[in-house]
């Protein structure tokens, strides 16, 4: 194969993916960022949330609780 046909061929695969038009959702873009970049499915298929953002979620609430407490109940 010369460079020209497989350039020609390279090309025309590129049209017909863009030509697909794909649009994705919102949520779907939302699940793909959300799920463990290592292993974003359980063996059973469920989705698995990205570890760094449940251990951000606990101490974002622990915060929370801890400034409610002095704020309004504790002391």
């Amino acid at each position: 194969m010369t460079d020209d046909t497989q350039t020609d061929r390279m090309r025309e695969r590129l049209r017909e993916l863009y030509a697909q038009d794909v649009e994705e959702s919102l949520c779907a873009s939302l699940l793909r960022r959300v799920e463990d970049p290592l292993k974003p499915r359980t063996e059973n298929g469920g989705f698995r949330v990205n570890p760094i953002l449940l251990l951000l979620a606990a101490v974002l609430a622990l915060a929370a609780g801890t400034f409610l407490y002095f704020s309004f109940g504790g002391s």
